[in-house]
């Protein structure tokens, strides 16, 4: 099933995404963003978007402001987390919902995580930045860190691998995956593997037996 393009107006930016639906109709929505060098796109050249829609699950990958079709200035950080606030209204996502941030990505999730986290039941952490500012401002409160499924990956070669250690004190639960021989950007360097293992946390964490 091929990806669609879609608009939302957001925070008075018109934002671009590449949709797969669910094929029941209903189910968890995977929301993809980006890092500082890609876009919505990358999940299509990755084949995340593919393997998210074989596997019937509703998929949304974003091109962020200064991104992609969306182009423009890039948003202020700290208008970030309102951006995406905005986003998952107009989108409904089904429960449960599910996150993928790579690297730049972290600095309109995590600030938006700090407020909602009760809204979220699932994170995939793929090297995201801002992660010690994040742990300093006290994280997450006690009751969303016993809920929250969490999937850290890193490649073997990512300079930001040791990063995962903040996630792990913050989350003791987190799952940790490194992919062998790739870099930072992971999902480009070894896709298969990285489509494997982020369906295996939906079907194992995620997606209802």
């Amino acid at each position: 099933m091929s990806a669609a393009s879609v608009y939302y107006d957001c925070q008075g930016r018109r934002v671009h995404a590449l949709e797969v639906p669910s094929s029941a109709g209903t189910g968890p929505t995977v929301v993809l963003l980006h890092g500082q060098a890609f876009q919505a796109a990358t999940w299509q050249q990755s084949g995340t978007l593919d393997a998210l829609a074989q596997a019937g699950v509703r998929a949304v990958a974003v091109d962020l402001p200064g991104h992609g079709v969306t182009g423009g200035p890039p948003l202020p950080l700290g208008e970030r987390p309102a951006l995406l606030a905005d986003l998952l209204v107009q989108l409904r996502p089904g429960a449960p919902l599910v996150f993928v941030t790579p690297s730049m990505s972290g600095s309109y999730f995590l600030p938006w995580l700090s407020q909602h986290a009760g809204e979220l039941a699932g994170w995939v952490a793929v090297a995201p930045v801002g992660l010690q500012q994040w742990v300093e401002s006290g994280a997450l409160p006690a009751d969303s860190q016993t809920k929250l499924k969490v999937l850290a990956v890193y490649g073997e070669r990512d300079g930001m691998r040791g990063d995962y250690r903040l996630i792990e004190d913050a989350l003791p639960r987190a799952q940790y995956v490194q992919i062998p021989n790739a870099g930072h950007a992971c999902y480009l360097d070894a896709p298969e593997v990285f489509n494997r293992e982020l369906l295996r946390f939906l079907s194992h964490e995620i997606l209802p037996a």
